[in-house]
């Protein structure tokens, strides 16, 4: 077989590897989705392996545990392998196990556990590392929370034509393909938080409600600094959910705890540090955050520069409660004019601007 015909089909099973990894996307947890191709030396195709749901067996265990050991084989990845023992044992020690002569991978993992590691434990064994170019951001999200041990955070707010974030006494104010739109950036990422207000006044459930998707919510975080929580709340109240606070009045520890998982962050002048809020998310081995009010907690991790990704839904609806102004917070994340990131997505008489 010619040098051309080897390089075509090796760059058709990485793109078919790529695609595999898209299957799970958003459905392995603290893990990234990962596709894997496995060929014998004549680019016959083996076995197909993904990342399952919740983040385990790896694509390369699910690829590879089903095949022959002593038959030679060619492996394409769209992520370095692990190679530390965790909950499962590594991915290199299998591959080595498994007569891999190449090994073609899409990108670098930048968990310090294995960035590099593992590409040099695999050519140490004698494997042909190949690198391929990946689509571009596949694992960017997940490798900055890696690197920087915090989630990467992404903003929703909806906003009325006059930028106020509250209409009349309506809870919601945009179409029914916006709400659809939101609850789809629900399902994209690991965890959601509110701040207090919002907690407090829209009592929202925060859930993904798109069928089929319900069982991939995210993990829910509510700012309650005081510990202050009504019938309505606790009605509505689970062990699930992770309430922040700074409150050392044991009785009511003790009586809250029983409804939701509670977790106390010191404030500083009253205030929670929006920091140390991601670093405590992240303990829970949440990789991306959708933060999605009210707007005095958007302002505050904005004004740190800790928001990532943002999108913004305008209703065509012109508010005369002028309580909620998100002019400071759109002013200082999407400058002067939000509308050069208007995205031409059809919401009907609805805009998004996507940053």
């Amino acid at each position: 077989m010619s040098q051309k015909t080897n390089k075509f089909y090796n760059r058709y099973f990485f793109e078919l590897a790529e695609k595999l990894a898209k299957i799970n996307l958003f459905k392995t947890k603290e893990n990234p989705s990962v596709g894997c191709v496995v060929t014998d030396l004549k680019n016959n195709i083996l076995s197909t392996g993904i990342t399952s749901s919740n983040g385990r067996p790896h694509a390369e265990y699910n690829g590879l545990i089903i095949l022959n050991k002593k038959i030679k084989k060619k492996l394409f990845v769209t992520l370095e392998p692990c190679n530390y023992f965790g909950k499962s044992p590594p991915c290199t020690k299998l591959i080595a196990n498994h007569s891999i002569q190449e090994i073609h991978f899409g990108d670098y993992d930048s968990n310090p556990l294995i960035s590099g590691k593992s590409i040099n434990y695999l050519k140490k064994k004698n494997i042909k590392v190949t690198k391929h170019k990946l689509s571009k951001f596949f694992y960017h999200d997940y490798n900055y929370s890696v690197e920087k041990k915090i989630p990467y955070v992404t903003s929703k707010i909806a906003i009325t034509k006059n930028f106020y974030t509250k209409f009349k006494n309506n809870k919601y104010f945009t179409n029914s393909q916006s709400l659809k739109f939101a609850h789809l950036l629900r399902y994209m990422n690991d965890a959601i938080l509110v701040g207090f207000n919002t907690f407090k006044e829209d009592l929202p459930i925060l859930t993904c409600r798109i069928r089929g998707l319900h069982a991939s919510s995210p993990k829910i975080f509510i700012i309650n600094k005081n510990l202050i929580f009504f019938k309505k709340h606790l009605d509505n109240s689970s062990k699930k959910m992770v309430i922040f606070h700074d409150c050392i009045d044991f009785k009511k520890i003790k009586k809250y705890q029983k409804f939701f998982t509670l977790c106390r962050i010191p404030t500083s002048n009253g205030i929670m540090k929006p920091f140390e809020l991601l670093k405590e998310i992240y303990k829970f081995k949440c990789r991306s955050l959708l933060i999605e009010g009210g707007i005095k907690t958007l302002n505050s991790f904005n004004e740190k520069k800790l928001i990532n990704r943002g999108f913004v839904i305008i209703s065509k609806l012109v508010s005369k409660n002028n309580s909620y102004s998100a002019k400071k917070f759109l002013s200082l994340f999407y400058g002067s004019n939000i509308f050069r990131y208007k995205e031409n997505i059809n919401l009907a008489d609805n805009q998004l601007i996507k940053k």
